[in-house]
């Protein structure tokens, strides 16, 4: 008998030829079943940032809307959608202080095999992680065993889930550069939890270009 991480029910996995030589689940089989709900499915999705496109959408106007002020990113990675059970996992880790999630997060992302100059995670304000006690962003990461390295910093600025697409834009870049590291001509791979306009992961790249980076791809927990 097991114990799940998720809803911390007992179970037993099927012990036969298929199943011996497979890592063990830490999830019972209705909480993967969850997860396969929430899946992304390519279908009908911007090839670039995931979006859910509507009917009259012939090119992605998330995309075209960020095109307009950045450079944007090479390509999104993200395996699951922002709702049901992801929002309720994500809700309790970040703002209900639960770090044990991070475990549950780690088991069940999987983690780019492409190799980068350098993996950067997107910081939150230092004064929040405090209060949390961890970075929702770095807990998975090192739960994950992911090298990465902490380019950037930022500055206390207004949740951004409480502004719209029109005021986040015209809000200012919140972020800095943390380090002086040599990035001309480097691939980087920027990791943030939630991936919702693209103005967040853009602002950051931005700083990133100037400093002469080749191109940048974005990993997040979901869209």
């Amino acid at each position: 008998m097991a114990k799940c991480i998720q809803c911390h029910h007992t179970y037993s996995e099927v012990f036969n030829a298929f199943t011996f030589f497979k890592k063990a689940s830490k999830l019972c089989e209705s909480c993967i079943e969850q997860w396969a709900e929430i899946n992304i499915k390519p279908f009908n999705r911007c090839v670039r940032c995931l979006k859910k496109l509507d009917e009259s959408e012939e090119n992605c106007l998330d995309c075209l809307f960020l095109a307009t002020k950045y450079r944007l990113m090479n390509q999104l990675y993200c395996q699951y959608q922002y709702k049901g059970m992801m929002k309720a996992l994500i809700h309790q880790y970040k703002f209900k202080k639960d770090v044990a999630i991070c475990e549950i997060l780690a088991t069940q992302l999987k983690f780019l095999q492409i190799l980068y100059d350098y993996i950067v995670p997107i910081p939150s304000p230092l004064v929040r992680d405090k209060e949390r006690t961890f970075n929702p962003v770095l807990t998975v990461l090192d739960e994950m065993g992911v090298n990465y390295e902490a380019l950037l910093c930022t500055r206390v600025r207004p949740k951004q889930s409480l502004l719209g697409k029109q005021l986040r834009a015209q809000s200012k870049n919140p972020f800095e550069i943390a380090k002086n590291i040599d990035l001309e001509n480097k691939n980087i791979l920027l990791v943030d939890d939630i991936y919702t306009t693209g103005l967040t992961v853009h602002n950051a790249a931005k700083l990133l270009f100037v400093r002469k980076i080749r191109k940048f791809d974005v990993f997040t927990f979901a869209r």
